[in-house]
């Protein structure tokens, strides 16, 4: 049975547009607040890859600003893309916009679609600052509802172990937790980070099958 994680981490794809149409305004501000966590820190370092002059800050929070805009969310779901990609692409053509704009006040050429021409370097730096992001979000959340049932010990374990590879019989005991135990108490809190990642792997077409091997790819965008 799936794990409340869920329930502070943004939903599924499907749900988002039935609380951006119907949610209470606590609903809203909460998924509003926990989606643009995810993706504010990847979009300004997608823009700032640009170098415009403009304040991309002012651009990636007008953005967010309307995350959960009906009619904007609507306009993705009949794209068919990944959301990220899809935000990805309106910051793009948001500062371009805006470019042309200010151009256009200046008496300048109108040659801003050229000037914006997506780099890899700029998909490089969006999808690892947005790997970063999702997997401290969806730990975070695990952390949390750990912390909330005084399971906190297990959330230490799991880090101990699985990040910082210390064996269990190491760092099992100190925590109070039988070493016998452990392994299953590593697999339970991991089973929860992935379930907390699960409502973002949805908006962005990963099938359930595929979630591991996905989370693998998110890690080796941290790679140095």
């Amino acid at each position: 049975m799936p794990t409340p994680v869920t329930d502070s981490f943004p939903p599924s794809a499907r749900s988002w547009l039935a609380v951006a149409r119907d949610g209470s305004p606590d609903q809203r501000r909460e998924l509003a607040a926990s989606l643009t966590a995810i993706y504010r820190d990847p979009l300004l370092r997608y823009l700032h890859t640009f170098g415009a002059r403009l304040d991309v800050e002012d651009v990636v929070q007008d953005l967010c600003a309307r995350i959960l805009d009906p009619g904007f969310l609507d306009g993705w779901q009949r794209s068919e893309r990944p959301f990220r990609l899809w935000l990805r692409t309106a910051a793009r053509f948001e500062l371009m916009n805006r470019i042309r704009a200010e151009r256009r006040r200046d008496g300048a050429g109108d040659d801003a679609l050229a000037d914006l021409a997506e780099s890899d370097n700029a998909q490089a730096a969006f999808e690892r600052a947005y790997s970063a992001s999702l997997i401290r979000s969806a730990s975070d959340a695990a952390q949390r509802l750990l912390e909330s049932q005084g399971r906190g010990s297990e959330w230490m374990l799991f880090i101990e172990h699985a990040v910082h590879g210390k064996p269990y019989a190491q760092c099992a005991p100190p925590l109070g937790i039988p070493v016998d135990s452990a392994r299953h108490v590593t697999a339970r809190v991991r089973g929860l980070v992935l379930d907390a990642l699960r409502g973002v792997l949805s908006a962005e077409r990963v099938a359930e099958a595929d979630f591991e091997q996905e989370l693998v790819a998110l890690l080796s965008h941290l790679k140095p």
